[in-house]
């Protein structure tokens, strides 16, 4: 190989760039024709970098692959465009992603929305991104925190292990059949509930609660009328919602795919920020000097182009010698020659590339919600489609519906309705809330109403039943009697109380004759009764009253009735007429009666 002096070729330098200077100007001062660079920050574009010793504009330039344009381009329709994310769909990492307009947008939400999520039993937010659900801003879950009143461990349990009481004191608890109280023990902490746990049910129902992620767990009513202890916990998923995981892909890159709040993961997410180059690739080589080389290698953490090395005088080519790499993704292949002076000529188009990144897999929807895998092979071609795998059970959209409500239908019990939908990954979401169901409730004794739904108001007869009509009063024995009664309106129905007597009419003196005297008193609240004395059958069904006392309201009523110049023996009815709207079954009113006297 030919040496030239040193000086020479200094001289030689200045002699072509004074030769550039002069033919880049034009007449008006201005350049023209590319400018010569050693780096791109001498490149005075946006988008213009050093490429083989001159500033070029890699947007107007061609391109055949990824690896003609700088970091942060892509080529697209052979022309190098930056901020790319995506040509079709599939560059998107999966179902639910699209490409539009090189971006990936998501289909799965409308870009600003929120909703509530999971992380374990802790609640948060998810924000929408370019259709795409965000990750769950919730806590996370991790060890007990004493004295904050929250389950930080999602174990069921609250502030767990923590002295956080003086011993003897006491606070209110309840469990699923009543209230009742703790007391703090010797050691700091609570002690048990001392809540009964003799809960009464009707025998044959069930109950059920949610439990660890996405579970259920039941508990029934045994002959007892008691509920038995919850079972396990059944039916689970395989994460908790809002858990995320992250994968090594591609070049460097990372993929994250979500636990949703079915607690089933989701597909893997597109790989992200990958680098420009693949570590196992042979060093990258730029001339220098005289037949000289430069190498730069892959960095094996950030899949990123090192910085050049020092030149190596002399390592150069032979001329006529030939060289290839891979190229591109998918097993393309590149070939330079070495030309003169020693340098190896620029690479050639990648050339030979399959349709596929060796080792690549895609997937595809198949059935219900299933789902079939191909993978790339060895050669970048692909592969078969293997079987239609984890098929749902329901296609998305539809809908079951179900009667729900009491087991009885009398009385005020109605049957309700719920309903379930299919989700979207072919999956019945469970059973909605029972509408329009009427349950049975505490009976109250006297309304009319069978709120207890057993097919019968409950009522409560007290001992002088029935006596609603003059023909069925009930009899006081024996002459003039002298009683105290307690009786009910055990009905709505029940609006008047007979009571009849005999009356003997004795001898008495001039102004100090006999007397009738009745007395209605304590009136339960909300009865409002007043008194009437009839004399004879007769005037009992004609409701021609010898006296009356008509008070408004629920106070006492008072009747004191004194004889005639005639003959007064005979039969007398006490009539009580009710005017309020309610029974009151279980309290009576104390009803005085003296004969004539």
């Amino acid at each position: 190989m030919t040496r030239y002096h040193p000086v020479l070729i200094l001289l030689f330098a200045m002699a072509v760039a004074l030769v550039l200077s002069v033919a880049g100007c034009d007449g008006d001062g201005g350049s023209s024709g590319p400018v010569p660079c050693t780096s791109h920050d001498q490149c005075p574009g946006e988008t213009e970098f050093c490429i083989e010793g001159f500033c070029t504009d890699v947007t107007q330039t061609g391109c055949a692959f990824d690896g003609d344009c700088p970091q942060g381009y892509r080529c697209i329709n052979q022309i190098c465009k930056k901020n790319v994310e995506c040509e079709v769909d599939s560059d998107c990492g999966g179902e639910g992603v699209q490409c539009v307009d090189f971006k990936c947008v998501g289909t799965e939400c409308v870009s600003g929305a929120t909703a509530a999520c999971f992380i374990g039993c802790h609640e948060g937010v998810k924000d929408c991104t370019n259709g795409i659900w965000g990750l769950c801003e919730a806590p996370l879950v991790q060890d007990e925190i004493c004295d904050d009143d929250i389950d930080n461990d999602c174990d069921g349990e609250t502030d767990e292990g923590c002295v956080d009481c003086v011993p003897a004191q006491e606070k209110p608890c309840a469990s699923i059949c009543g209230e009742g109280v703790q007391v703090c023990q010797v050691d700091g902490t609570w002690g048990p509930c001392d809540a009964s746990m003799d809960c009464t049910c009707d025998p044959g129902d069930t109950g059920s609660q949610d439990c660890g992620s996405c579970g259920t767990q039941q508990r029934e009513c045994d002959e007892q009328g008691t509920w038995s202890a919850w079972g396990p916990c059944e039916g689970e998923g395989g994460c908790v919602p809002g858990e995320t995981e992250e994968d090594a892909c591609g070049l460097c890159g990372a993929q994250i795919r979500i636990c949703t709040d079915e607690c089933i993961w989701s597909e893997w997410g597109e790989c992200a920020n990958q680098g420009i180059c693949n570590p196992e690739d042979p060093p990258e080589t730029m001339e220098c000097g005289n037949c000289g080389i430069q190498e730069r290698f892959c960095d094996p953490e950030t899949c990123t182009w090192g910085v050049w090395g020092a030149c190596q005088e002399g390592a150069g080519c032979s001329i006529g010698d030939k060289e290839t790499k891979s190229c591109g993704f998918l097993c393309g292949e590149q070939t330079r020659w070495c030309e003169e002076s020693c340098i190896w000529g620029k690479w050639g188009p990648c050339e030979g590339e399959g349709s596929c990144i060796s080792g690549e897999k895609q997937t595809q929807g198949c059935g219900s919600c299933g789902q079939q895998e191909r993978t790339c092979t060895a050669v970048c071609e692909w592969g078969n489609w293997g079987s239609c795998q984890d098929g749902g059970i329901c296609d998305p959209g539809d809908t079951q519906e179900q009667a729900c409500g009491p087991s009885a239908s009398q009385g005020i019990c109605e049957m309700g309705q719920k309903t379930r939908s299919c989700s979207g990954n072919c999956q019945w979401n469970p059973w909605g809330s029972c509408l329009g169901a009427v349950y049975p409730a505490s009976e109250v004794c006297g309304n009319g109403v069978d709120e207890d739904c057993d097919g019968e108001d409950l009522d409560n007869p007290d001992d002088y039943e029935y006596n609603d009509s003059c023909g069925s009063c009930f009899w006081i024995s024996g002459d003039d009697p002298e009683v105290t009664l307690y009786g009910t309106f055990d009905t709505l129905q029940d609006s008047n109380d007979y009571f009849c007597f005999n009356a003997v009419d004795n001898f008495s003196i001039p102004g100090f004759g006999e007397h009738i005297k009745v007395d209605l008193t304590d009136q339960p609240v909300g009865i409002d009764a007043d008194l009437f004395l009839y004399k004879g059958s007769t005037a009992c069904n004609g409701d021609d009253y010898l006296a009356s006392s008509v008070t408004i309201g629920g106070g006492d009523e008072h009747i004191d009735w004194g004889e005639t110049n005639g003959d007064d023996g005979g039969l007398y009815y006490v009539r009580l007429q009710n005017y309020s709207d309610t029974g009151k079954c279980y309290q009576p009113y104390t009803l005085s009666i003296k004969g004539l006297k």
